[in-house]
Formats: structure tokens, C-alpha cells, sequence
């Protein structure tokens, strides 16, 4: 019997090392799948950089998001778990890392939520247009028509009608975007019945047809219609009781159904201006939140730069000769770290560039990137000495500020949006002004920075100059370089200055 219970152990001790295998095997296998996937993500973003900016911004945050959360080492320690049988460990990381592929997932995703609300957007500034020339004709028909002679009046019937099958057109267009039918079962049954009246029941009713299509849904319940869709059937149905009017010489009750078109093409304006409003809070906070969470991560890795460089200079004034190459690639390290918030730099000003509103807080971004470059630059010559922390000190301040601006907005794009639902329109005709990124009076705060820097730097490079000059056979070109774009970074700001000030950034 023990006999037996030995080897029961032996086939099911054997069996689940098969099972374990099996399962490493698998991992393993998804570990190698992922690391290949990174390796595409990356080919992606640098072919895209050129064509398409806002699909390489994204490919290269999932990248960073994917390496900050360290998913290809993890999956390592993943297979080196199921191989030890460690399989609580196992299944926790198992678990974490689930989570993590699929916020990363729901990242790559945003791409196709951004191409809709750019086409969203676009088709309904195409319908605010002819919103807008269909309001303009009929308000110059009201006008003719307190002017027009009583027993002249059925001669503007023909211009309304034209009004209303532009109105018509309209609403048929605005159906088949939004997904609802502008025809009634029982206009659909009818309509056989009407292709089959004789040919002079259609010359006395010429524009029955028209008149039937502007009557209100009736396949669709009121409470359930959008209101671009009540305002639509209401000025359907007024122009047509204006044509009726007109038609009969009631000159005072026909200008009163174009007033009440008239304002139903309004409150269908200020609808769609609501929806445009609601669609570009939504791309801002999508976006402010995105350039939040790039520029912690740049700062936290900057902080972490700047300590570690603090931390060498203080060793090298202790160290012999002998461990001058141990500092040497210690520096090299933090070199490669630089570069790679250089790389989240990069990445931030293809957002900013792309939403174009923040021109302060870009040239604030290249102001910072070309210290990083310098601090990394330094790092890679081993000079750890007060400037390269000096450097540092100025691009972490940079980043604060702008950390802190960005926060602001955030802040301001909620109230906003908690605000929208009573808010009205602030304009009253032509094309919607877009909400800034960043506010103007963040801007200016900015600037005053930017300035303060370019201030700092020169009384920096005057000395650095002079005391190189007193060295005979000194190589000025580095300095040199470093002027040349402190005067770049001067007339930027001149240029933004201007800009702000005849409004061309808003």
C-alpha cells in the first residue's frame, strides 16, 4: 500500500512539474513577444516622427510608460518564479502586470478617440456654417417681407422655400452624422402612394413633397430627440408655415413664424458651439493631463540626477587617482540618464507644438532641453564641478514652474467643464475661438522666468569668458555656441512677447 502511495506521488509530483513547465514555457514565450512589441513600438515612432508627430508622441509616451514600469524586466522576474514553483509570487505579478498592459492598451487606444473628435469637431464647424448662412437668409427674407407691398408677398414664398430646403438639406446631413432617421415609417409608406398621383395632382401641390419631409419625426419619441434635432423639426415646420402665410399675404403672421425659425436656428447654433466647446475642454484635459504626468517624471529624474551628481563631486574630492575611472562611468551613467529626460523633453514639445496655444511654454521647454544637453554634456567630459549643478538647479526650477502651470490649468479646465452645462456662448457669429492651453497671465509668469534665465546666464558666460581669456591657447568654441543660442533665446522671446501682445497666439 505505501508502495502504491509513492508512486501516486511520483506520477502527480511529475505531472505538475509538467504543468509548471508547460506554464514557464508559456511566459516565456509572452516575455519574448513583449520585448518584440517594444522593439516595433519603437521603429513605429521613429518613422512617425516626420508624418504624423501626434502618432509618434504617443508611441514614444507608451514606450517610456513601458520602461518607467520596467514590464520587460518584470516579465523576467516573472519566468524565474514559475521556475523556482514560487507561484504565489507568480500570480501576483501576473496580476500586476495585467493591469499595467491594459492601461498601457487603453493609451495606444487614444489615438483612434483622437482622430474621432477631430473629425467630430471639423463636421460640426461645417454645420455651424450653414447654420450660419441659412440664419443670414432668413433674416434679409423678414426684412423684405415687413418691406414688401401686401399683394406682393406671395412672391417671396419661392425664397423661402429655397430657405427651407437648405434648412432641409441640413437636417438630412446632421441625421446621417448623428444616426437618426430624418423619415417616418409612415412618410416611407406614403411615399409609393404619392410617386403614383396623376400628373396634375403634383403640378397643383408642386411642393407637397418638400412639406411632408419637414414634418416633425414621427418614429422617434420628443423626449428621446436630441435638441438639434427639436430645434430642426421646429424650423422645418415654422419655414413652412411661413411659406403658407406668405402665400395668403398675412404679412404680420408670416414674420412671426420667421422669427420663431429664426430663433430655433439660434438655439441650434449655440447647441452645436456647446458641443464644440465640450469636445475642446475634453482635448485639453486629455492633453494638460498627458504633459502633467511627462513633466513629473522629468523632474523626478532630473532631482535624481542633480542628487547623484552632488553626491559624486563630493566622493571625487576624497578620491585618489586610482578611482578616477569608477567616477568615469558612474558620470557616464547619469549621462544616460540626462538623456533620457532629453527624450521626455522631446516628446512634450511634439505636444505643445501641436496644440499651438502655449508658445511661452515652448520656448520654455527648449530653453530647459538645451541645459539638459549641457548638463548632459558635462556629465560625459566628467566636469563635476557648482556650474553643471548650477545647470541642473536651472532646469529643475524650469520644469517646477512649468509642472505648476500645467497643474493650474488642469485645475481652471475643470471648473470649466463643471461650468459648461449653464454656460453661454461667447460669441455671436464666425468661428469659435479656441480655449488657450496655458492662460495668458501663466505666460507672462513664464516669460519673467525665461528672462530672469537669459539674465543669469549672460553675467555666467561674461565671467566664464574672461577668466578663460586670461589662459593663453584657451578653446572658446563651447561658450561660443552657448552665446549664440542665448541670443536665439532672446529674440524668441521678443518674438512671443510681440505675438502676445497683437494676439496672434490666441
Amino acid at each position: 500500500m505505501f508502495y502504491r502511495f509513492v508512486c501516486l506521488g511520483v506520477v502527480i509530483a511529475f505531472g505538475v512539474s509538467l504543468q509548471a513547465q508547460e506554464l514557464t514555457d508559456k511566459q516565456r514565450n509572452l516575455a519574448g513577444r513583449y520585448a518584440q512589441l517594444e522593439r516595433v513600438l519603437l521603429r513605429l515612432a521613429e518613422t512617425s516622427a516626420g508624418s504624423d508627430p501626434r502618432r509618434a508622441t504617443l508611441l514614444n509616451q507608451a514606450l517610456h510608460e513601458s520602461r518607467d514600469k520596467l514590464l520587460v524586466q518584470r516579465f523576467d522576474t516573472l519566468i524565474n518564479a514559475l521556475e523556482r514553483r514560487q507561484l504565489t509570487d507568480a500570480i501576483s505579478g501576473q496580476t500586476e502586470i495585467e493591469q499595467d498592459l491594459f492601461l498601457l492598451l487603453r493609451l495606444l487606444e487614444s489615438e483612434n478617440r483622437n482622430e474621432r473628435r477631430d473629425a467630430e469637431k471639423e463636421q460640426i464647424k461645417e454645420f455651424l456654417k450653414d447654420i450660419e448662412e441659412i440664419l443670414h437668409s432668413e433674416r434679409t427674407l423678414r426684412n423684405q417681407t415687413r418691406q414688401q407691398e401686401a399683394q406682393n408677398l406671395p412672391v417671396l414664398e419661392k425664397d423661402q422655400r429655397d430657405i427651407r430646403m437648405k434648412a432641409q438639406t441640413l437636417r438630412d446631413r446632421m441625421a446621417e452624422h448623428e444616426g437618426w432617421s430624418p423619415q417616418s415609417e409612415r412618410e416611407s409608406g406614403e411615399s409609393s402612394e404619392q410617386s403614383e398621383q396623376s400628373p396634375s395632382q403634383s403640378e397643383q401641390n408642386p411642393s407637397q413633397s418638400e412639406q411632408d419631409q419637414s414634418k416633425p419625426i414621427q418614429n422617434q419619441p420628443r423626449e428621446e430627440q436630441t435638441p438639434s434635432q427639436q430645434a430642426l423639426e421646429k424650423v422645418l415646420e415654422r419655414m413652412r408655415q411661413a411659406e403658407q402665410k406668405l402665400q395668403q399675404t398675412e404679412r404680420e403672421r408670416a414674420i412671426e413664424e420667421q422669427e420663431e425659425a429664426i430663433a430655433e436656428l439660434q438655439r441650434l447654433k449655440e447647441e452645436l458651439e456647446k458641443i464644440l466647446r465640450q469636445l475642446r475642454e475634453e482635448e485639453l484635459m486629455q492633453t494638460l493631463e498627458k504633459l502633467e504626468e511627462r513633466f513629473r517624471r522629468m523632474l523626478r529624474q532630473e532631482q535624481t540626477i542633480r542628487s547623484q551628481t552632488e553626491r559624486l563631486i563630493d566622493e571625487l574630492k576624497n578620491e585618489s587617482a586610482s578611482d578616477q575611472r569608477q567616477m568615469k562611468i558612474r558620470a557616464d551613467r547619469l549621462g544616460i540618464d540626462q538623456q533620457s529626460v532629453i527624450e521626455g523633453a522631446e516628446a512634450a514639445l511634439l505636444i505643445l507644438r501641436e496644440d499651438g496655444t502655449a508658445q511661452a511654454m515652448v520656448e520654455s521647454l527648449l530653453q530647459a532641453r538645451f541645459d539638459m544637453t549641457e548638463v548632459k554634456s558635462r556629465l560625459d567630459r566628467t566636469i563635476l564641478d557648482a556650474v553643471t549643478l548650477h545647470i541642473a538647479d536651472a532646469v529643475i526650477d524650469t520644469l517646477q514652474e512649468m509642472l505648476e502651470a500645467i497643474r493650474a490649468a488642469i485645475e481652471e479646465a475643470r471648473e470649466r467643464r463643471e461650468e459648461s452645462e449653464n454656460q453661454q456662448p461667447q460669441q455671436q457669429g464666425g468661428e469659435m475661438a479656441e480655449e488657450p492651453l496655458i492662460q495668458l497671465l501663466a505666460e507672462l509668469r513664464m516669460i519673467r522666468s525665461m528672462q530672469r534665465r537669459v539674465n543669469e546666464r549672460t553675467v555666467r558666460y561674461d565671467s566664464e569668458i574672461k577668466q578663460l581669456l586670461e589662459k593663453p591657447d584657451t578653446d572658446l568654441s563651447h561658450l561660443r555656441q552657448a552665446v549664440e543660442e542665448l541670443a536665439r533665446q532672446q529674440n524668441r522671446i521678443s518674438r512671443i512677447l510681440h505675438e502676445l501682445r497683437i494676439g496672434r497666439t490666441r
